[in-house]
């Protein structure tokens, strides 16, 4: 298979970041930190957060580069890396569910009052999927909103395909059954 242009630079500049050049590493640095910031806050839903932790990945990507023995890999390693911080994070600092349940009811009742049909529904669905566990919304949010294909979650996350096909499926059925039953 012949590798886009742009996945030759990227491995390029991983190369070079490797041999100790700064230039590249901040260019580097910078094609991949929206992508990093984006994998965090999949899990975490707080924009804060997902900065430090995407700070406490880069820290960690930057640590561990020079074992990283094939430059193709980079991005798969790099946001495997995210998902873990952030997973460690949310052990970390998992704020009381009643708090978040009040939130959720009072965001719907905002809505409800105020917004169409169209606008019900999307708050609706976004309510719910706070509510799933966290694996499931995960899954869900890399395939629908990020557009990872099954095989690529798979490498992310380091599970296995029939584990992602799993999860995608469960997590569709518990938000259905989440926005009908709840909402």
């Amino acid at each position: 298979m012949e590798k886009h242009p742009s996945q030759i630079f990227e491995e390029l500049l991983v190369l070079k970041c490797q041999s100790g050049d700064e230039k590249s590493l901040s260019i580097l640095i910078k094609r991949w930190h929206p992508k990093l910031l984006r994998q965090a806050n999949r899990h975490l839903y707080d924009i804060e957060a997902s900065k430090d932790v995407v700070q406490e990945s880069w820290q960690a990507i930057i640590k561990g580069l020079d074992s990283l023995k094939d430059s193709s890999k980079f991005g798969v390693w790099a946001l495997s890396i995210t998902s873990r911080k952030a997973i460690d994070w949310i052990r970390k600092k998992q704020t009381s569910r009643k708090r978040e349940e009040d939130e959720i009811a009072f965001q719907l009742e905002h809505v409800t009052d105020q917004g169409d049909e169209k606008e019900v529904l999307l708050t609706k669905v976004r309510m719910a999927l706070r509510e799933l566990p966290t694996d499931q919304k995960i899954v869900l949010s890399m395939f629908y909103l990020e557009s990872y294909s099954l095989m690529e979650i798979s490498k992310i996350l380091d599970l296995p395909t029939g584990t992602i096909k799993s999860r995608l499926y469960y997590a569709r059925e518990h938000l259905k059954k989440i926005v009908r039953n709840k909402y």
